[in-house]
This record gives structure tokens, C-alpha cells and sequence, in this order.
């Protein structure tokens, strides 16, 4: 049944790659598409044994972040997706990159470079950069994700 969903997700996920390919969306639409693996992996993740207490709060407070219906203008579903990330980062040191794989719905080479995309973010602006723009947008961030 897993298989199913996955297999049914990833041509989903596919189609619409190709469809904003083809109207020249390339770039962003396949950054945007990760919103859907990095929810699949974060509802998937908050079911493993082997991770904290915190870091399952973590991970089910960026699901839920996901999950609201509510975005902010004008990023879309791009902060959506670097909240992820970060909740995804936040479980390497205690799962481990290839743990984390696992979970991972597709290319693992694109579980990588969302990862050094992320950590070129924080290198290039510093590892509270979501909470500082949320905080001059005015919007309160009290539980920190990384």
C-alpha cells in the first residue's frame, strides 16, 4: 500500500515538474515541489522510534507550519519548504543522513541538495534567518525549529 501512494505521489510530483518546465518555471517549481517530499518525509519521520521526543515536536511543528493554508506573501510555498528543511536538518545529527534517505520519497541526490541549499542559507545569512524575517514581518516564532 505504501508503495502505491509513494509511486502514485512521485507521478504526480512529476507531471506537474514537467508542466512548469515547459512554461520556463523550471528552477522554482522543482524547489517548490519539494514542499510535497519534505512533508511526506516529515508525517513519515514523526513515526520513527528512534528519534526524541523533541525532535518529533520539532518535526510535527514544520508539518503543521506545512499544513496551514496560509502563506507569506510573497514567498508561497517557499517558506514552507526551508521550515521543512530545517526541521529535516534538525533529526541528521541523531538519524544520520542515510536513516533520513530512507524516508525520502525520491532522488536521494535531491534530499542532498536541499540540504547544502540550506546550508548555503545559513552560511550566507546566519542559522536564525527564518525567525529574524519572521520577526520583522511581524510574526511570532516562539519554539525555534533548528
Amino acid at each position: 500500500m505504501a508503495d502505491n501512494i509513494r509511486d502514485a505521489y512521485l507521478r504526480v510530483r512529476g507531471g506537474a515538474i514537467s508542466a512548469a518546465g515547459a512554461l520556463g518555471l523550471g528552477g522554482i517549481a522543482e524547489t517548490a515541489a519539494g514542499a510535497g517530499d519534505i512533508f511526506y518525509t516529515l508525517a513519515l519521520l514523526l513515526r520513527d522510534g528512534r528519534l526524541s521526543r523533541r525532535s518529533k515536536l520539532r518535526l510535527g511543528i514544520a508539518a503543521a507550519y506545512m499544513a496551514l493554508p496560509l502563506d507569506i506573501a510573497p514567498f508561497g510555498v517557499l517558506d514552507d519548504v526551508y521550515v521543512g528543511l530545517v526541521a529535516l536538518a534538525g533529526v541528521l545529527d541523531e538519524l544520520g543522513e542515510e536513516s533520513l534517505a530512507e524516508y525520502w520519497p525520491g532522488d536521494t541526490a535531491q534530499l542532498r541538495a536541499f540540504l547544502a541549499k540550506l546550508r548555503s542559507l545559513d552560511a550566507r545569512f546566519g542559522s536564525g534567518a527564518l525567525r529574524r524575517l519572521m520577526s520583522r514581518l511581524g510574526v511570532s516564532v516562539e519554539v525555534e525549529i533548528a
